[in-house]
C-alpha cells in the first residue's frame, strides 16, 4: 500500500520493488495536495518534482479516491511516454493494475480507479467525462492556459489538481495562476536542484558550471525570471521570499514606504498601472530589512482613505513613513493622521545599487526578505526593467521602464535608511 508522507519523517511508499523517501519539499507538495485544490510543484532540474507528481496520482487512485477518474497530461506524447507516463509506472505496484488500454492510454485498477494519460497539444482532446483529480507534468511548455481551463472543469465534486513543473518566466500563464492573480485555495512550493538529497554532489555542480546568470536561477533555482533589461536579476523566489519576514514584536518598529497613485490603466504590468502603494516593513539587527505586509489599490482618491485602512491592519503604527518627497498631498495627510514621515527621494541609480545589495551582496549575503502573502511586489522585483532605448544624461545609465516600479520605488524609499546609515 502507498503511504501518506508524513511531516516529521520521510514517506516510504512501495513501488517495483523501491522505497520512496521523500525529501522535506515533497513531503510539504503531498500535504499541500491534501488540503488545497490547486497546487504548482516549481522545482529545477532534478529536484524531484515528477517523481512526486506520480506519487500524488498513485496515493489518489489507490488510497485517497479509489473507483474515482483521474487525468494525467504532459505537452507533447512523448513527453508523456517517455517521462510521465515512464515515472508513474515506475512506483505503480503491478497488482492493482487490471488492464490498461494501450491505444487509448487509459488505465484501469483492480480498485475501480480509471487513469486518462493524454496530451495537451490538442486541447479540445482533453474534454471528457467529470474527473475526481487530474495532474499536469511540465505545462511551462504549453503558450495558453486553455488546456488548464478545460481539465479544472472537469474536476468535480472534490477538485484535486496539481501541476509539476520548471519555471519559464513571469509572463508565462502559471505565474499569473499562482503568483499575480492566485486562483483561490492555491499554493505553490518551490524547490531548488540543491534541495533534492538525492542527487549526486556533482549533479547540481556541473550544471552550475554551464547554467549562468538568469537562466541558471530558473533552471536550477526555480525562479520566475524574465531574462532582458531585469534591475534586480539578483532576486530569487527561493531566497529573498520568506515566512520568516513577518511581523515579530522581538524586532522592534515599523517602518512604511510609500508611493503614491490612482489609475487602473489596463491593470497590473501595463504602462496605465498606477496604483497606491504601501510597504510595511522592519528593519533587522544585522542590517537588513523584513517587507511582512503590501497595501496595492487603485482608483483610491483620499489619501486618507488608504491610511485608514492601513492603520487598521493589526499592526503597530509605523516609527516613520518614507515616501517620494514631490508627493505632497499624500505627505500633508500623513502629518495630519500623526504619521511622522520623511521625503526619501534619492538619485535612482543608487537607490537600486543600495536594494540590490540588500537583495544579494557580492559575498552572497541576502539582507532584504519578503514575506510570500506580498504577492504583488514579490511580481513587479521580477519583472521591473530598465528601457534599453533610454539612458540618464547624466551617467549614461539606462532608466527604468515606468512600468511595474510602484512597488519597487516604495522599497527603495524604504531601504534608504539602510544606506544612509551605512
Amino acid at each position: 500500500m502507498v503511504a501518506l508522507p508524513s511531516t516529521s519523517a520521510p514517506s516510504r511508499a512501495p513501488g517495483q520493488g523501491q522505497t520512496y523517501n521523500a525529501h522535506p519539499k515533497q513531503t510539504a507538495f503531498h500535504h499541500y495536495v491534501r488540503r488545497y485544490t490547486d497546487v504548482l510543484f516549481s522545482g529545477g532540474r532534478g529536484s524531484g518534482k515528477t517523481t512526486a507528481g506520480a506519487i500524488q496520482a498513485i496515493l489518489e487512485a489507490v488510497q485517497y479516491q479509489p473507483g474515482e477518474r483521474g487525468i494525467v497530461t504532459a505537452p507533447t506524447y512523448p513527453m508523456l511516454e517517455d517521462a510521465t507516463m515512464y515515472e508513474f509506472f515506475r512506483w505503480l505496484p503491478r497488482g492493482m493494475i487490471k488492464d490498461f488500454n494501450k491505444q487509448r492510454r487509459l488505465l484501469r485498477l483492480i480498485n475501480g480507479s480509471e487513469i486518462a494519460f493524454r496530451s495537451c497539444d490538442n486541447p479540445d482532446s482533453l474534454r471528457g467525462p467529470n474527473r475526481a483529480w487530474g495532474w499536469m507534468d511540465e505545462p511551462r511548455n504549453l503558450r495558453t492556459r486553455e488546456a488548464y481551463d478545460i481539465i479544472s472543469a472537469q474536476l468535480r465534486p472534490r477538485r484535486k489538481l496539481w501541476l509539476t513543473t520548471t519555471p519559464s518566466g513571469i509572463f508565462h500563464w502559471i505565474y499569473d495562476l499562482f503568483f499575480t492573480h492566485p486562483v483561490p485555495n492555491s499554493r505553490m512550493i518551490t524547490v531548488r536542484t540543491a534541495e533534492n538529497p538525492y542527487l549526486p554532489t556533482s549533479y547540481e555542480q556541473v550544471l552550475r558550471s554551464q547554467y549562468t546568470g538568469a537562466f541558471a536561477q530558473q533552471e536550477l533555482d526555480a525562479a520566475w525570471v524574465s531574462f532582458e533589461g531585469l534591475i534586480y536579476d539578483n532576486f530569487s523566489l527561493a531566497e529573498n521570499v520568506s515566512r520568516a519576514a513577518a511581523y515579530s514584536p522581538d524586532k522592534g518598529r515599523v517602518f512604511w514606504g510609500m508611493d503614491d497613485g490612482y489609475a487602473e490603466g489596463e491593470g497590473a504590468g501595463t504602462a496605465g498601472y498606477h496604483p497606491r502603494v504601501v510597504l510595511l516593513g522592519q528593519f533587522t539587527a544585522i542590517g537588513g530589512l523584513d517587507i511582512f505586509a503590501e497595501y496595492y489599490r487603485t482608483l483610491v482618491s483620499a489619501h486618507k482613505d488608504t491610511l485608514g485602512e492601513v492603520l487598521a491592519w493589526p499592526h503597530p503604527r509605523p516609527e516613520l513613513v518614507y515616501a517620494d518627497s514631490s508627493a505632497a498631498m499624500m505627505r500633508g495627510e500623513l502629518s495630519k493622521a500623526g504619521l511622522h514621515n520623511t521625503g526619501a527621494t534619492h538619485v535612482v541609480a543608487e537607490g537600486i545599487k543600495n536594494l540590490r545589495r540588500l537583495i544579494c551582496d557580492g559575498q552572497g549575503m541576502r539582507l532584504l526578505r519578503i514575506h510570500p502573502d506580498c504577492v504583488h511586489l514579490i511580481r513587479e522585483m521580477q519583472s521591473y526593467r530598465y528601457n534599453p532605448r533610454s539612458t540618464a544624461a547624466t551617467a549614461g545609465e539606462p532608466l527604468p521602464l515606468k512600468i511595474d516600479d510602484h512597488g519597487p520605488d516604495a522599497l527603495r524609499y524604504l531601504a534608504w535608511r539602510l544606506k544612509a546609515q551605512g
